[in-house]
């Protein structure tokens, strides 16, 4: 069974609220220039709204890689060694079934 997420950021959407930001950066920067060359002048400006600025916030936290709790892992790796988990391949899978089913 295949879920679709249809929420899911993809990496376009990120290239072009990066893509937005840079252009807004120029822009903003290039108008500093001509102000204190010549004066007032008109310029293009680039807004990131906000749900754009939480978008990126929001895949910048997604992509961090999740914590690893060394200690459990490392109790894991004891009780793999003295034979306590691991030992029963059926109970494994059909608990597996069972968490696939639940969706």
């Amino acid at each position: 069974m295949t879920k679709i997420d249809t929420n899911r950021l993809t990496q376009q959407d990120i290239d072009a609220t990066k893509s937005a930001e840079a252009a807004k950066k120029i822009a903003e920067t290039r108008a500093a220039k001509k102000n204190d060359a010549a004066g007032p002048v008109a310029t293009d400006t680039v807004e990131v709204s906000s749900d754009a600025k939480l978008f990126v916030a929001a895949v910048k936290e997604a992509s961090a890689p999740a914590p690893v709790r060394t200690d459990l892992v490392e109790a894991m790796k004891q009780k793999l060694a003295a034979g306590e988990i691991g030992n029963d391949s059926k109970r494994l899978a059909d608990r597996i079934i069972d968490d696939l089913l639940k969706e």
